[in-house]
């Protein structure tokens, strides 16, 4: 009876040791992720002052407006900017403005490489991928929302408002999620290498 009640005490600390090990675990994982969306709506908020949202905005509306613009040439798409920010697709006319720039994606990146508990080489290499992959996905947005735009006028505000901002938010959240996995088996293999 006592080699019984035994057994179980000792397979309960080891179920406790092992919840609290996981519980350790997901702390290490969320906590850098809590710390980047706080600091990504301090930092929204910071943007979005009377003194320097005008700047900020002017900034990222002529890039973004330039950006699409050379982007869709190099794509041999019929794209014209007559004056920033008025982009036109196919003969469809947009209004490029702060919430098209894809600025506040391109913030979360930054804080969320700068939050991961990566190398420091790493953290470059993941944060130059998402500049890249934000900067193509935004500029197809424009392209997409051009042809949308002249051929389903109705969808087009359904579409950009709704479907790009989950789109855009989840994408950046699985790349960020595949960066950690790589990052994880980059050190459990450098761990493996240094043992043997």
């Amino acid at each position: 009876m006592k080699k019984q009640e035994n057994k179980s005490r000792k397979k309960q600390r080891r179920e406790l040791a092992q919840l609290a090990e996981r519980k350790k675990m997901a702390r290490e994982k969320l906590l850098p992720l809590l710390y980047a969306f706080v600091v990504w709506f301090a930092l929204i908020g910071l943007l979005h002052l009377p003194f320097l949202k005008d700047h900020v905005m002017n900034a990222f509306v002529h890039f973004t407006s330039h950006a699409a613009y050379w982007f869709g040439r190099l794509l041999f798409i019929p794209v014209e900017l007559t004056e920033v920010p008025i982009l036109s697709v196919g003969g469809y006319r947009m209004r490029v403005v702060m919430e098209c720039t894809a600025y506040n994606y391109y913030l979360f990146a930054l804080v969320l490489v700068f939050f991961s508990r990566w190398p420091m080489k790493l953290k470059w290499k993941n944060f130059g991928i998402f500049l890249l992959i934000i900067f193509v996905f935004n500029n197809l947005r424009f392209i997409i929302m051009g042809y949308v735009g002249r051929y389903q006028p109705d969808l087009f505000d359904i579409i950009h408002d709704t479907l790009w901002n989950i789109l855009f938010g989840f994408i950046v959240f699985v790349i960020w999620v595949w960066f950690d996995i790589l990052a994880q088996k980059g050190k459990e293999a450098k761990a493996v290498s240094q043992e043997t």
